[in-house]
């Protein structure tokens, strides 16, 4: 197990904490007993995958909490895993990193992407880039798929995120896969593809995927030609009706406006600063033991709060600066 670990600690930074590493190697033990039995299309063991997305975010400098939700980024959503087995294995942290991975994968909405933790959407980015290095075990029909989907959302996503490599490595895979796959698409594959460029750039792949698997199923030529045109016709609709603006609910808008508010310690404690100064101020107007007590024992549950807050909103250490 050391030697296959090996690449993995060698790309970590040297000045990771022990605990940071033995945390590491914690998490990859217990994602191959997860995985154990289970195997890819290329017929290597599971265990690879996240393994090599691990090694990806390591070498992209992200920080140990990601490595170790990279290595179990797939146990709640492919194994018997719970995310109350993960909180108690691995803390708050992987915990929330790992369950809004498997969300995201569920939902697939644009919504979902402009909620999302950074770090979260740099797991589905990485996540696809193994996918991408190791595209030729999938059918040519979802082949084309994957690259449709990488160039449209995955690649611009990396590259806002700040990964330029992984963008134009995604770009640079998918590209030249079409390029490949192009000179044997058919016709009806092609008048697809085409109709879904109507639709907003998240949906193009979940709605190609399904309607590539209905096409598959006919039984003829004329049948899937038909099938084709009456998607085709109807796509218009389609599109006005997903590119309607999702109404936010006050949960979501409230959410959104902590996370950005927990993101930096500037944004949080100059406000609370002045909170705890004006109880302190006001109390002591009454009684100075009370003020006392006040400014000993607030500041500390004010601390254990906000740490406990960022735990649960999935915000680290790396996402909190100064400024």
């Amino acid at each position: 197990m050391n030697a296959v670990l090996e690449p993995l600690l060698a790309r970590l930074p040297d000045d990771l904490l022990a605990t940071e590493r033995d945390r590491i190697r914690r998490a990859y033990e217990f994602a191959s007993r997860c995985h154990e039995g289970r195997f890819r299309k290329s017929g290597d063991p599971y265990i690879t995958h996240p393994l090599a997305v691990a090694e990806i975010a390591a070498g992209s400098g992200l920080d140990g909490a990601t490595v170790c939700a990279a290595l179990l980024h797939d146990v709640i959503e492919d194994t018997g895993c719970d995310a109350a087995r993960l909180r108690e294995e691995f803390g708050d942290e992987i915990a929330i990193l790992v369950e809004s991975v498997t969300e995201l994968d569920r939902r697939r909405d644009e919504t979902a992407i402009d909620t999302a933790d950074d770090r979260v959407l740099a797991l589905k980015v990485l996540d696809r880039l193994h996918n991408m290095r190791t595209l030729r075990y999938l059918d040519e029909d979802k082949q084309r798929l994957k690259c449709r989907h990488t160039l449209d959302l995955m690649a611009p996503l990396a590259r806002r995120l700040g990964l330029r490599d992984v963008s134009d490595e995604l770009a640079s895979i998918a590209r030249d896969h079409l390029a490949v796959l192009s000179e044997d698409t058919g016709a009806t594959c092609r008048a697809l593809a085409l109709g879904t460029l109507l639709l907003p750039a998240t949906a193009r792949s979940r709605y190609l995927d399904e309607w590539l698997g209905e096409l598959d199923a006919l039984p003829s030529r004329p049948d899937r030609i038909r099938f084709v045109l009456r998607l085709i016709l109807g796509m218009p609709a389609l599109a006005l009706t997903l590119r309607r603006p999702a109404r936010a609910t006050p949960t979501h808008r409230l959410l959104a406006v902590l996370r950005w508010i927990l993101r930096t310690d500037l944004r949080t404690w100059v406000p609370l600063t002045l909170l705890v100064g004006w109880m302190i101020v006001e109390t002591a107007r009454t009684s100075v033991v009370d003020a006392t007590v006040t400014l000993i024992s607030v500041p500390p549950v004010l601390h254990a709060g906000v740490t406990r807050l960022r735990a649960r909103l999935g915000i680290g250490e790396s996402d909190e600066t100064s400024s």
